[in-house]
């Protein structure tokens, strides 16, 4: 039954990728995409495919498995099944980055390098009251909260002070628009997302043990400089999605929730099924937005917050159905 779950799995993947690249205002068969991608479809065909939706389909994937992973990883430090990559203010971080970026624009710096930079110091103050507070406890994850708080704020007076058009790009941005994708900075994104994916996967048994309780995982030898690499791996693969995409939500919950369901919680598989799911997942939701109400355009930000409030209901509904019985 396992093995039939992946071969199902590993065949829809590829077709899921290919509806991506299909949908939109303009609607491509399948042998155009072909040709678009061998350099030999007539335009405007080959140009919308390699020049649009290409790149939006490369950053989509990008940032659905970086926060599938970092999903998973939370998961299991703070031991809660529907925990956020963005639960410890790390897209408050990239907000206020990414909102100066627009707003003030200084020079030398783009909004993407920005949101990276606020998510990065994000990142290392939330690690500094992990020390304190202890992973996974209930204070960490109410600073985390508490910090968020205070950096929305922040953007809300960088809005009260900047121009209108300003503030529709700051907000689009906030929304997880992927229209802005270049292949710019796709090349160093994968890079570094390989990278920290890496570094978790290489510490997987770790991570099945993290999720047992810290208490556990100290006595079965998991140090506290191997909880802070992985927590921090997780944070920083979250930063690369949020500069990449802006604040998307719900990928990194809905995901690995998912996959722990249908495929186990062994971190062996858990970690790279999460990446190709979510990555894909995210992918069809952009291709979604693209496609609704044509031309108009939806921010893939907004259907993961639709598909994650339906998730949530259908969720409690099982649950509470599951306590009656």
């Amino acid at each position: 039954m396992n093995i039939l779950k992946y071969v199902l799995l590993f065949l829809l993947l590829p077709l899921f990728a290919l509806i991506t690249l299909m949908a939109g205002e303009r609607f491509i068969p399948p042998a155009g995409i072909l040709a678009a991608l061998t350099g030999n479809a007539p335009e405007p065909a080959g140009a919308i495919v390699m020049s649009l939706r290409l790149p939006r389909a490369a950053a989509a994937f990008l940032a659905g498995a970086s926060l599938s992973v970092s999903g998973a990883v939370f998961q299991s430090v703070l031991r809660n099944p529907l925990a956020d990559p963005y639960i410890l203010g790390v897209s408050g971080g990239a907000a206020l980055g990414a909102a100066a970026g627009i707003i003030l624009a200084p020079a030398g710096f783009t909004p993407e390098l920005l949101a990276f930079l606020g998510s990065i110091i994000s990142v290392f103050f939330v690690e500094m009251l992990s020390r304190r507070c202890g992973y996974g406890s209930p204070s960490l994850i109410l600073a985390g909260i508490s910090m968020s708080f205070v950096i929305s704020s922040a953007v809300m007076l960088l809005f009260c002070f900047a121009k209108a058009d300003d503030v529709h790009r700051a907000l689009m941005w906030l929304m997880g628009d992927l229209s802005m994708a270049r292949y710019s900075f796709l090349l160093p994104g994968f890079a570094a997302c390989a990278f920290l994916t890496g570094v978790i996967f290489f510490n997987h048994k770790s991570c099945d043990i993290i999720s047992f309780g810290r208490d556990f995982s100290i006595s079965t030898g998991v140090s506290g400089a191997k909880l802070r690499l992985i927590f921090i791996a997780a944070s920083l693969l979250a930063a690369v999605s949020v500069s990449v995409a802006g604040v998307i939500g719900f990928v990194g919950l809905i995901v690995p929730h998912v996959f722990r369901y249908i495929f186990g919680a062994n971190h062996i598989s858990l970690i790279p099924l999460s990446a190709l799911g979510g990555g894909v997942f995210l992918m069809l939701c952009d291709a979604l937005g693209r496609s609704a109400v044509s031309p108009y355009e939806i921010p893939a930000g907004v259907i993961t917050c639709f598909c994650g409030g339906i998730f949530f209901l259908v969720y409690m509904i099982v649950i509470r159905r599951r306590d009656i019985l």
